[in-house]
């Protein structure tokens, strides 16, 4: 992950020569995004270690769009519709099933916050980049 991660800052920066200069206020969101983006990764990691593959993933990523959600309805961010909030809770619900297994699988549970804590940190840098991407009212930003 670290190689990773130095390739994407990289990137970044590459992108950042290339376009004008930022807002002050931007800066402050890059910033946070590359901590929490950071926090995913560990949680990602200590997950791995914890728990498969085929199970941590699709808990990890999965949580953000319900949490995304929550955010997004208590905060009023962006209007959704039935169709979307339907297409969230039955993702939840297949979400459930997989955390079922956990316990019935006999594989250690310890990994569940673990995940929990990736997607937590997935949905915070979605909410978090939407808003630089508001802020700065340039998606490469």
């Amino acid at each position: 992950m670290l190689v990773l991660t130095l390739g994407n800052a990289l990137a970044g920066l590459a992108v950042v020569a290339t376009r004008p200069l930022l807002q002050c206020q931007v800066w402050a969101w890059i910033a946070s995004s590359g901590l929490i983006h950071t926090a995913y990764q560990l949680f990602l990691a200590y997950a791995y270690d914890r728990g498969d593959l085929s199970r941590v993933y699709p808990l990890a990523r999965g949580g953000a769009p319900m949490i995304v959600l929550a955010v997004s309805a208590a905060l009023a961010l962006d209007p959704v519709t039935g169709t979307e909030v339907a297409g969230i809770l039955l993702l939840g619900a297949g979400l459930t099933v997989v955390a079922r297994e956990v316990f019935t699988s006999g594989e250690s549970w310890r990994m569940l916050p673990m995940a929990a804590g990736a997607a937590g940190a997935t949905a915070a840098y979605t909410l978090t980049d939407g808003m630089r991407a508001r802020i700065g009212g340039d998606p490469l930003a």
